[in-house]
């Protein structure tokens, strides 16, 4: 008899899938003082009745496989009985044994990373139990169905969409400009629900970098204002606008490198050190603040995804497109500058993901990745002007010192990267 290649490696995939979740499975049972129907040693059994029968299958063909299933659902159903019948609720003991035969046998066909990946999931969605619960009671009827609006326009409306240019230069792509959208709307909304798991009295901190998924030039507007209202709040505003640009410069790293990863190794240098600037000097700002917030800084943030604001975004980018690609167009690189600086007044995502799409479409990498550089230090200096417009006392002294220098050093390195290469 013939095993098949690897077959060690997935019997140990098997065996650490069906731990990991035993792991749990033992740990909730104990702690609700239940009769154990499976735990640390007979969940990882579970995977392994699941995963030699396949290793198998070619000798004793797939009756072995549906055998091993039937013979774990019916023990399965056997404890949940035995558990409704002594006044238990649930079963989800139950379905996670079967979930894990399912596992094991993923992994005896040689699927070894999707059963790994998936098995580490199965554990995360059973240890997170408390926490998903808590979300979803948060849950509004107004976020529920704003929830359920962005999975249909990423897991409905997005492949439906034609992948294929229109317009002036064929720059509008319907499927191209979607994906985007999903993508901004994605990272936002995650940021909500990072907000909704782990609290939303957690300070001014958690507020604006969550706030700064959506909008770190919003954020600034916001603790402006706070400022005014809260004089004595100066150092802990500042920190809070600050490390708005900071996640806004993450924020922009993340969205070139996932649509044109080519100018990223370019962009980086000058995100990368503006975003350490930044989180320096919020750091000594908020290590400055003799006074901590004890407001509910987190209870004003809602959910952010809107089918509004992703039409509008949608709209806004597929025009930054064009400006974009018209200035290159008719003015070569100079006319991107000025679009991107002139785009970055209103949105710094649409411009820096336009120049990094440009960036996969023409083989030269500078223009795009210069382009993309002065959109950032815009935005940031942008940013600036609105602290000492909108803001009052330290705060306006402060924001402007620790933006001005995040827009320096940020011109200072790309100039240097531009110039050099």
């Amino acid at each position: 008899m013939t095993w098949p290649t690897g077959s060690f490696d997935r019997l140990l995939v098997a065996l650490l899938v069906g731990f990991l979740i035993g792991l749990d499975r033992e740990r909730v049972e104990v702690r609700k003082h239940h009769q154990l129907f499976a735990g640390i040693r007979t969940f990882p059994l579970i995977a392994l009745a699941g995963a030699v029968p396949m290793l198998v299958v070619d000798i004793a063909g797939s009756a072995l496989v549906v055998a091993s299933f039937l013979a774990v659902a019916a023990i399965a159903v056997v404890s949940y009985i035995r558990s409704s019948a002594a006044g238990g609720i649930g079963a989800t003991t139950e379905v996670a044994a079967l979930a894990t035969f399912l596992l094991g046998a993923l992994a005896g066909a040689g699927q070894l990373v999707v059963a790994g990946a998936a098995g580490v999931g199965v554990a995360v969605l059973l240890v997170a139990k408390p926490r998903l619960e808590a979300f979803s009671r948060a849950l509004t009827a107004e976020e529920l169905s704003a929830a359920l609006e962005l999975a249909v326009i990423s897991v409905i409306v997005l492949p439906l969409l034609p992948n294929r240019g229109y317009g002036p230069w064929q720059v509008l792509n319907p499927f191209g400009i979607w994906l985007v959208v999903v993508l901004v709307t994605t990272l936002s909304f995650a940021g909500f629900v990072a907000v909704r798991l782990w609290g939303e009295r957690q300070g001014l901190a958690i507020a604006a970098g969550i706030g700064a998924l959506v909008s770190s030039t919003a954020v600034t507007i916001a603790m402006a204002t706070r400022s005014r209202a809260h004089k004595d709040l100066a150092s802990v505003t500042a920190a809070a606008a600050v490390l708005a640009s900071v996640v806004m410069c993450v924020r922009v790293a993340l969205l070139t490198g996932s649509i044109g990863p080519g100018i990223l190794p370019r962009l980086l240098p000058v995100v990368g050190v503006m975003a350490i600037e930044g989180t320096v000097a919020a750091w000594l700002l908020a290590k400055k603040a003799a006074v901590t917030d004890s407001g509910s800084s987190g209870a004003d943030i809602r959910n952010p995804f809107s089918l509004t604001a992703a039409l509008t975004f949608s709209a806004v980018y597929a025009l930054v497109l064009l400006l974009v690609q018209g200035a290159q167009t008719y003015f070569g690189a100079r006319g991107i500058y000025l679009a991107a600086a002139l785009a970055s007044l209103a949105d710094v995502d649409a411009v820096s993901i336009a120049c990094a799409r440009l960036g996969t479409v023409e083989a030269a990498w500078r223009t795009p990745a210069a382009a993309a550089t002065v959109a950032v230090v815009t935005n940031t200096l942008v940013k600036l002007v609105i602290a000492l417009v909108a803001g009052a006392g330290s705060f306006k002294v402060y924001v402007a010192a620790a933006l001005g220098i995040m827009a320096a050093v940020g011109a200072a390195v790309g100039i240097l990267i531009f110039l050099r290469f």
